[in-house]
């Protein structure tokens, strides 16, 4: 990624995909496929390989999944480039890194599945006056018939999306991310996958961190500090369909202080914006960057900084950043 500063860590893994209706349900649509395929994740143990592809970049993971009333546990491992292994549960997301000898963790807000494309209450109706859902037929995938579905922005402030579905279960085997030209700016596909009955514990018990690993903690909630008048923000001005999803203060991996975390959301996609209050001038993201489907931009409000960092084009996260005003708290 280009960058002119120190970027906040942001989740290894970002969460868009989900839950809701089954196999006996009609699926003459592709509102009642995105559902099936949302309960596929949900309700499916899984483990195959997949492959994660952005512009002349090519990561190969494993993944295993075992579904539970609670939401599922999941653990991946990279198969390519640097030694990575990411592990869900129910409360956090943990990535080991033994190269850099070092475990990041994130607390986590919402159950979020392998490979994120859809939230959890992700609502088709819903995203009619800003997305555009086609039925393109069959194609297939990891040796499954899939069924393909399409979802298309209707402005330039969101990605598209093309969506390769097992025809059986729904399961999401392959995803393609679209800019606005149609170009494929990310791709997720499963090179092979397997439905087991059962996924035992041991293949999801994370590898034995050695001692003199450093361990850095993101999303733990923290209270705003009592001399601080402007820890509310603002965006003046939003992307048509976007609003505010969540607001809150939390720790954030390699900043000292807490900094304010502020999500805003279409309904299936969402940008996050990340305000601290600092005294250096000369580490932090001015303007645009970007790494494959990632936009980000960062400008100063006074003495603060503000990153703007989202899935979304280019468009979309620095109109954000450029409205971001502080409310001042009585």
């Amino acid at each position: 990624m280009k960058r002119r500063g120190n970027w906040l860590w942001l989740p290894l893994w970002t969460a868009l995909f989900m839950p809701a209706a089954f196999a006996s349900a009609p699926t003459n649509t592709p509102e009642i496929w995105l559902q099936r395929m949302n309960l596929a994740l949900r309700n499916l143990n899984y483990e195959g390989t997949f492959v994660y592809i952005r512009a002349d970049h090519l990561e190969t993971m494993h993944i295993a999944h075992r579904a539970d009333d609670k939401g599922g546990i999941e653990r991946l491992i990279s198969l390519t480039g640097p030694k990575r292994e990411v592990i869900r549960d129910h409360q956090e997301v943990k990535c080991i890194l033994p190269e850099s000898h070092s475990v990041l963790v994130e607390r986590r807000y919402t159950t979020t599945y392998f490979p994120a494309v859809m939230p959890a209450a992700m609502h088709a109706g819903a995203l009619a006056a800003h997305y555009t859902f086609k039925d393109l037929g069959e194609g297939r995938i990891a040796g499954y018939k899939c069924h393909i579905i399409s979802i298309e922005p209707r402005d330039g402030y969101r990605y598209g999306y093309r969506l390769w579905l097992d025809a059986r279960t729904a399961m999401l085997l392959r995803s393609d991310l679209l800019a606005e030209d149609g170009q494929t700016v990310e791709r997720v596909m499963f090179t092979s996958l397997a439905y087991p009955k059962h996924i035992p514990s041991a293949a999801l018990k994370a590898t034995e961190i050695e001692p003199g690993y450093t361990w850095n903690s993101q999303g733990d909630p923290e209270k705003p500090r009592s001399n601080d008048k402007s820890v509310s923000w603002k965006a003046t001005r939003l992307p048509p369909g976007f609003a505010l999803a969540r607001s809150d203060v939390q720790r954030v991996a390699g900043v000292a202080h807490p900094v304010r975390h502020l999500v805003y959301s279409d309904g299936l996609t969402s940008v996050s914006v990340f305000a601290q209050a600092t005294a250096s001038a000369h580490k932090f993201l001015i303007g645009p960057s970007h790494m494959g489907a990632v936009n980000a931009f960062g400008r100063w409000v006074g003495d603060r900084h503000i990153t703007v960092i989202g899935e979304v084009p280019l468009a979309t996260v620095e109109l954000i950043a450029e409205s971001m005003q502080p409310e001042q708290n009585p």
